[in-house]
């Protein structure tokens, strides 16, 4: 254990479907006392975009989607403790990922031979994730995430 604590997520699966609930629980083991604003659990989508023109390459990561849900408020935290959470994944939530925009027909597929010889184009990278946070004021907070899938 590092720092001051730590923490698990347990989820009983890994893969989830749009409109489903995310049962879990976050156990939060303290080493040292520390004064918290919150404990919270977020869902989170993060897209990993790597832009390639010519020998160049180019990435960022942007945020595609967050909920946060608070699971306790600002107290002096110690010891250990269990915080059940549920969160709904929206039915749309796939629909909210920003597209590329693609050229149809001939011309598309001109551009996609054109991009690919050249060493052009880019590729996407969409992560899914729960991430819980002890939000520390001042100090470096105590965090973990857990990835799953959602389709």
């Amino acid at each position: 254990m590092f720092g001051k604590g730590k923490i698990d997520i347990a989820v009983p699966k890994t893969n989830f479907s749009t409109g489903e609930v995310i049962s879990g629980i976050a156990t939060l083991s303290m080493k040292k006392r520390a004064k918290a604003r919150e404990f919270t659990i977020s869902l989170i989508c993060d897209q990993k975009i790597t832009e390639r023109r010519g020998t160049r390459r180019s990435t960022r990561t942007d945020r595609i989607y967050e909920f946060e849900q608070q699971l306790d408020g600002e107290k002096e935290y110690e010891g250990s403790g269990t915080y059940p959470f549920e969160i709904k994944i929206p039915e749309d939530v796939l629909d909210q990922q920003p597209q590329m925009p693609q050229l149809e027909g001939t011309l598309g597929t001109a551009l996609g031979i054109v991009q690919s010889l050249a060493g052009m184009g880019a590729t996407k990278k969409t992560s899914w994730y729960l991430s819980a946070r002890l939000d520390i004021p001042w100090a470096t907070d105590v965090k973990e995430k857990v990835q799953i899938t959602i389709g």
